[in-house]
Formats: structure tokens, sequence, C-alpha cells
């Protein structure tokens, strides 16, 4: 977990940075190439059941959903817990057995912050998309 406002991943291909979407955001600290792999997120896997529970308690989404019984818990995973969602994402998820790997769709040039397209919540109405692109459907 970052411990300070700029702090780059082990690898150094990406660092954890103020975000103008939400708070802390990922960022990739180098050029990356479309459809490359990035990273992968770290956590805990759960039930499904329980992991609702928890994230409907949180005001922001630390779990991604395995199967249709698990997911993986991502509060006290790695920095790749900051990946903001966004209406126009230039990543996408990966669900392979029971980890999640992040991929790049196109080209992503140093200092872009890296977002992903959360699909459904389970907070009741929907939680407010704070992307703020042209099109931004305004809510998940």
């Amino acid at each position: 977990m970052a411990k300070n406002a700029n702090q780059h991943s082990p690898d150094g291909r990406v660092r954890v940075s103020a975000s103008n979407i939400d708070g802390r955001g990922l960022f990739a600290a180098v050029a990356l190439p479309r459809r490359r792999k990035i990273g992968a997120l770290s956590g805990k896997v759960v039930t499904l059941p329980d992991g609702w529970k928890k994230v409907e308690a949180q005001s922001k989404i630390y779990m991604v959903e395995l199967t249709r019984r698990y997911a993986l818990d991502c509060t006290r995973g790695n920095d790749f817990k900051y990946l903001n969602h966004s209406c126009q994402p230039n990543c996408y998820l990966r669900v392979y057995r029971r980890s999640v790997e992040v991929y790049a769709l196109k080209p992503i040039e140093p200092g872009t912050e890296l977002t992903v397209d959360y699909g459904e919540t389970p907070h009741k109405g929907g939680m407010t998309c704070r992307c703020g692109l042209p099109g931004c459907k305004g809510s998940l």
C-alpha cells in the first residue's frame, strides 16, 4: 500500500498518486503498450455473499468477482486496488482462475491514470461516477 503521495510499484511501471477521479489512483510510470499485462490485483479470496456485504458497507469498491461463488477482497491488497472507474477505461481486468490480471486496452503514456470499468455495484441506489469524461453514464 502506498504510504506517501507518489509511490512507485516494485517493478517501477506504475505509481500511486492523487487522482482527479477519486482520492488516490494508479498511474503509468512508463509507456505501457496495448494489450500488455500490467500487473495483477492481490487480496484475499472470500465467498461472494460475504464480499458483497463488506462492499455495501464501504464507500469505495475493493472487490472483484471471480465466480458466482467467490470474490477477491482487495482491501488489503497491492497498489492495483487504486484502479479507479471510468466510463471510457484504458485498462481491463482478466479473471483467470483465482487471480485478477490488469491489461492495457490501448497504448498508455507515462503519467496517465489507469482506469477500468467497474461494472455493476452492490450499493443500494448505485454509486456516482466521477470520471468526468464526455458521455459519462453518471453512475455505476
